[in-house]
């Protein structure tokens, strides 16, 4: 129990309260803060529990003072309590005027909670002075209402630190991916519902931790207050990288402790992402073969809980039947059922599902979207007894062939979209009584042939996207077909569409195909130099599709032993010194395995050619991007000697231009000019930029040097 004499002084100090509190209400955009308030504003999280146990417990006592055996200790101890609340209560309201001030708080939100905040002071002292009348209602009433009033303004903070549905959460069940694996989109499928799970609690429209918004793409990519969340092919300077991956201990760890974290699938996912170049437009389909994000997109959509009663398949085996062109994968951690993908249609083989022998009961699902299959491949597929799940998307599959698919009793899920489906295909389709899902998009079916199939399977839901004839699609890329980038003498290329009836326009120069500046595509293409060939499908109806391009080095000359003499970074090693010269193109991804980046060493080679040998022109195919720390190199050294047993005279010292800011990202050819007769020993030195120049974001730090293969001609 307070004394009187404290009670007076509390309530005088309530009164003081009241008045700064006033002031700050009205002189809310006009007064200067000084620093040292700030720093009790951001005591407002810790503060606003008092008043609110104090509060609830006082209102308890006096709307009820039947709790207690004497009726007059209970409004006793209410009043002081009210008392106590009400002063912590407007303490915590100045905190939480000064905390207001701060910037990352969407106004609306704040605004109520700030004026529910302020009623709750006001009405509590209200309530402390009209306990002293004797009017039953109106205190049961004011108790009432103040405690309703609690709650809300509680709520509302709590809205705004945790998300609007903090509290009910645990409530709702997870949502399951509805789409399947060919209408999925790498951002909106993948890749958002992470941020939105994990993120977007701290980073949205109502509460923007350090002015940055992750619920809209536009906001997610343009960054807060210490910059850009995500660098595209940048993982060193993306802050969401960097705080994702720091200690859970450490205050910039994201997500701040106490919230659900990360799991190591889903940093994966956002690193191999951001790696990718950050997209956010464009179907999982679309992406390069062999990007990491399609591969963890392809198994995030491949994989499905559920009990199997087959045994095992040894790990042994699983990696066995894995290669560079294919990739067989248990479901789950738990899980006896098998996934298998296939990637590269220029290195598919139909004879290599007959390999899959071993896996044969134990697989349930395959992807072969993209594989050059006929109708008399589907055969290899009849002993897979618990497939359920199939992906043909464009092939050349006309029908006859899914007749050996009639023995999958357990198939639930089939996709033929792009495939040139003839009308006898209906009756095959007919007889897949278990599907329960099925997609023919693209597909050149009649809409009444359709509507029999549907008769025939009513238990199917079938897609064809004729629901939207109104609506002008987009046709996929043309398909680019050849077995290297950098070839010796010339080179055979194909290009190909699912759709049979597309015309494929193309250009050799590197510039756009359009309507008019395009070569109509009639058989393979033979490419006797180095050329940039960018291609686009055209038909009547739909929409010009996107660019396929691909870039076709010649190298001519290939040493006939060489060694290279500092190994590249751990991070990209590549094949070690075979990458130097195996003719594979390396794609705009860090994860792809045939780049070699040297950072703390420089690239130095030696090479010796049998025979002398004339040397014309020598080139450097390397990645440049300023925002990743990929420089050209900053000095290309040439030495030659006539023997092994002789030193290394210096031939050729070249210092390119150094990067210039506005540079595009891009990869390149870096021509080093030089050019010898009868070489028989050859050392090339290209050193990265060691000290990165005053415009970068890192100025001063090293840089990579991205290199993929050494060409000589």
């Amino acid at each position: 129990m307070l004394s009187n004499k404290l009670k007076a002084i509390l309530g005088q100090i309530v009164f003081a309260v009241n008045v700064f509190v006033l002031f700050l209400v009205l002189a809310e955009n006009r007064v200067l803060i000084p620093d040292w308030l700030h720093v009790f504003g951001r005591m407002h999280p810790l503060l606003l529990h008092f008043p609110i146990v104090l509060l609830l417990m006082a209102l308890l006592l006096i709307g009820i003072p039947d709790l207690l055996k004497n009726q007059e200790d209970s409004r006793m101890y209410g009043r002081d309590l009210l008392l106590l609340g009400t002063l912590t209560a407007g303490f915590t309201v100045i905190a939480g005027l000064l905390l207001s001030h701060e910037s990352g708080y969407e106004q609306d939100a704040l605004s109520w909670h700030k004026w529910t905040g302020l009623l709750v002071f006001w009405t509590s002292s209200l309530l402390y002075n009209f306990l002293q009348y004797p009017n039953r209602l109106l205190i049961k009433s004011s108790t009432a209402f103040l405690a309703l009033v609690v709650v809300l303004s509680g709520h509302l903070g709590a809205s705004i630190t945790h998300g609007e549905d903090f509290i009910t959460g645990p409530l709702k069940s997870d949502e399951q991916l509805t789409v399947s694996l060919e209408e999925a989109e790498v951002f909106a499928h993948v890749v958002y519902p992470i941020i939105e799970n994990k993120c977007v609690s701290c980073h949205k429209a109502s509460k923007q931790k350090g002015e940055l918004r992750m619920d809209q793409v536009e906001r997610l990519l343009k960054g807060g207050e210490s910059g850009p969340a995500i660098v595209p092919h940048d993982l060193e300077n993306s802050l969401m990288v960097q705080r994702i991956n720091l200690p859970q201990e450490d205050e910039e760890h994201m997500p701040p402790e106490g919230k659900p974290q990360l799991t190591a699938e889903e940093k994966s996912i956002l690193e191999a992402w951001i790696q990718s170049g950050a997209p956010v437009e464009g179907r999982v389909q679309e992406l390069s073969d062999s990007s990491s994000i399609y591969s963890l997109a392809v198994n995030k959509f491949s994989a499905q809980p559920a009990s199997y009663g087959f045994d095992e398949v040894s790990s042994a085996t699983l990696e066995e039947l894995t290669n560079f062109y294919r990739k067989v994968q248990p479901l789950g951690l738990e899980s006896p059922a098998v996934s298998v993908s296939y990637f590269g249609r220029a290195s598919f083989d139909p004879r290599s599902l007959e390999e899959l022998a071993p896996i044969h009961v134990q697989t349930v699902s395959i992807n072969l979207n993209n594989m050059p299959l006929e109708d008399s491949d589907l055969q290899s597929l009849a002993g897979f007894v618990n497939l359920e799940k199939l992906y043909l998307n464009f092939a050349s599959i006309q029908g006859e062939g899914l007749q050996y698919l009639k023995g999958l009793e357990k198939l639930q899920l089939l996709s033929l979209a792009g495939n040139p489906l003839q009308e006898a295909a209906l009756a095959q389709l007919a007889e897949l009584k278990s599907l329960k899902k099925l997609y023919l998009w693209n597909t050149g079916l009649s809409e009444s042939s359709l509507e029999e199939l549907r008769a025939a399977l009513p238990g199917t839901r079938i897609e064809s996207g004729t629901s939207v004839s109104e609506t002008i699609l987009r046709l996929n890329p043309p398909v680019i077909t050849f077995d290297r980038a950098f070839f010796r003498d010339k080179l055979n290329v194909q290009l190909s569409h699912p759709i049979g009836t597309t015309t494929i326009g193309y250009t050799l120069d590197g510039t756009e195909p359009d309507s008019s500046n395009h070569l109509v595509y009639t058989g393979p293409l033979e490419i006797d130099a180095d050329k940039t060939l960018k291609a686009r499908a055209f038909a009547d109806g739909w929409i010009g599709s996107k660019t396929a391009e691909a870039e076709f080095i010649q190298s001519t000359i290939v040493p006939d032993s060489f060694q290279m003499n500092y190994l590249p970074e751990d991070r990209h090693k590549g094949d070690g010194q075979e990458s130097l010269f195996d003719r594979k193109k390396a794609i705009p991804d860090g994860w792809n395995l045939n780049w070699l980046g040297f950072l703390n060493n420089p690239l130095e080679v030696e090479m010796d050619f049998d025979t002398p040998t004339t040397i014309n022109s020598m080139a450097l195919s390397i990645w440049q991007n300023g925002g990743a720390r990929f420089f050209p190199p900053s000095q290309v050294q040439l030495w030659t000697r006539d023997s092994p047993d002789q030193n290394w005279k210096l031939a050729k010292t070249y210092q390119p231009s150094p990067l210039a800011k506005d540079d595009p990202s891009l990869l390149r050819q870096f021509e080093i000019p030089f050019s010898a007769k009868d070489v028989r020993h050859l050392k090339l030195l290209a050193k990265p930029v060691e000290r990165m120049p005053a415009w970068h974001g890192a100025a001063g730090s090293k840089a990579w040097l991205m290199v993929d293969e050494i060409v000589i001609n």
